[in-house]
């Protein structure tokens, strides 16, 4: 139906509009915010084909923007088996043996989020403790961070990683004990496992791109940027496909991966056919990508008019990203407006690196929810506390801050990071780094206004002419305490002014592809 002009599609009345505390009342036409005010002076917007939405007092709030995720990986994880909530080895095993017991024998069993230093024993299972809990099935088990893998033998034997004439990806790591046997865990080969693993099919990867784009509904996320370096033309196309079938219901941005730089432009034709952002180029500093390191090919992006992503977790990362950075920014033309540089996660800052960062007018997509989920891990090194997932120091130097939940590394729950950003608490009710938080405003700002102004989209407040991305909570967020901001529930989800969830009501959809793909 068209619309009516100066008629509301969808009228949000009779609450708490956050940020405009005058108001009690949302119209929206077009996808995009029409005006907000008290209900009876905007009972004239109401049409006949007006969806109206009585709040009851509850809030409307502005959807949330997660800057930095990985979505094949975050879906795969959240349709398949997690281990993240365990925390010793035997836990491990015991809900891989429950899952064996569920999987018919020699088919593959996928789990993920398993990370040594938050176990007990401060280790993952060994090749023999896998072989012994899944003795008929072969096993790939993720680490948390996604850049390692625990195979058993089975699965060893089928991807032929013993065979005398196997030679490893450049990079890859395999270790092994005593006795040069593999212990089953190898790093730096996940695209290469991935590529090996039996396909899956595009009704799968629909199926589960629907229960993780649900998911990030129920979180409160309209807008997210898959940062995975891996990213080409195979997975641009295959976003384009998951967009088009409205399996996924936000907003997407997609980076590619820098080794993809040759096929960018296919990319973004892609990408622009689908209504999807070229979000960027992700560096994995380390990478050989060039001879010459990181200079040439960040150049490159830069002079394409490219944002320029950098995985910085280790002091290490950030050296050499920024000397790469103050090589290649002098060389593009004065004349040219300078794409974003952005620090993907900054774990590790320390305080030398500050003017450096805000002399390139660098972003940090920080990652509060790490201070949360996985404190423990960092507890055992206090020196190290003062510089991690920094946030306060940073933006009263003046340095932009974006935030991500990096999921499916951490859970994909914006208020669980907000709140970590306020409180500065791990997840067994430890402080962490306090001087580093920040007050709720700027916390919200992380996913809501800046990650807007990261992205270049009209959204992330509750202004007339905005993009209608928009949250019902139960109550105004802004006046809750970091506590109950990490377990609030969302109650519906608005993107370009349609209802994508109500809590409480199942999706339903269907799909009849049976394409094959890596997964």
């Amino acid at each position: 139906m068209a619309a009516i002009a100066g008629k509301a599609d969808l009228m949000l009345h009779e609450g708490v509009v956050v940020g405009h505390p005058e108001s009690d009342s949302v119209a929206i036409s077009g996808g995009q915010i029409l005006a907000l005010g008290n209900f009876a002076d905007l009972k004239s917007m109401v049409g006949p084909r007006t969806h109206l939405i009585k709040l009851a007092g509850r809030a409307v709030a502005p959807g949330f923007i997660d800057s930095h995720l990985h979505f094949l990986e975050a879906a795969a994880a959240a349709t398949g088996l997690s281990v993240q909530r365990c925390r010793s080895v035997g836990d491990l095993l015991a809900d891989l043996r429950v899952a064996a017991g569920k999987t018919p024998p020699g088919n593959w069993l996928r789990a993920f989020g398993c990370d040594e230093a938050l176990m007990y024993e401060r280790r993952g299972p060994t090749r023999a403790e896998l072989d012994q809990a899944l003795p008929k099935n072969p096993l790939r088990l993720r680490h948390q961070t996604l850049h390692a893998t625990w195979l058993n033998s089975r699965a060893i034997n089928l991807l032929g990683l013993e065979a005398p004439n196997f030679a490893p990806p450049e990079g890859a790591q395999l270790f092994r004990d005593g006795a040069g046997k593999l212990t089953g865990l190898v790093v730096g080969m996940e695209t290469w496992v991935t590529q090996h693993l039996p396909l899956v099919t595009r009704s799968e990867l629909e199926s589960r791109a629907r229960v993780m784009s649900r998911e990030l509904s129920a979180a409160g996320v309209t807008t997210f940027t898959d940062a995975t370096t891996r990213n080409g033309s195979a997975e641009f196309e295959l976003f384009a496909k998951l967009v088009q079938a409205n399996a996924i219901t936000q907003r997407v941005g997609v980076m590619a991966g820098a080794q993809h730089l040759d096929s960018i432009d296919h990319c973004a034709k892609v990408a622009h056919a689908a209504g999807i952002a070229l979000a960027g180029v992700k560096f994995m500093p380390g990478y050989p990508y060039d001879r010459a390191g990181l200079s040439r090919p960040v150049r490159l992006a830069l002079t394409r008019g490219l944002d320029c992503a950098f995985h910085v977790t280790e002091v290490e990362e950030l050296e050499e990203t920024l000397a790469a950075l103050e090589l290649a920014r002098p060389q593009i033309p004065g004349d040219r407006a300078m794409p974003n540089l952005r620090i993907e996660h900054g774990g590790m800052i320390p305080p030398d690196y500050v003017d450096r960062l805000a002399a390139l007018d660098a972003w940090v997509v920080t990652n509060p929810g790490f201070i949360h989920f996985r404190g423990p891990k960092y507890a055992e090194e206090p020196g190290l506390i003062p510089y991690l997932y920094r946030a306060r120091s940073l933006k009263d130097a003046g340095i932009k801050l974006a935030g991500a939940t990096d999921a499916p590394v951490t859970p994909a729950r914006p208020f669980a990071a907000i709140a970590a950003a306020i409180s500065r608490t791990t997840v067994d009710g430890a402080e962490m780094g306090v001087a580093e938080a920040l007050a709720p405003i700027d916390a919200f700002a992380l996913f809501t206004t800046e990650a807007a102004r990261l992205a270049g989209l009209d959204t992330g407040a509750i202004e007339p002419d905005y993009l209608a991305d928009l949250i019902v909570l139960p109550r105004d967020p802004l006046a809750l305490p970091p506590a109950d901001l990490m377990n609030i529930s969302v109650d519906i989800t608005i993107v370009a002014g349609k209802v994508v969830y109500e809590r409480g009501r199942p999706a339903v959809a269907s799909s009849d592809s049976a394409d094959l793909h890596s997964g």
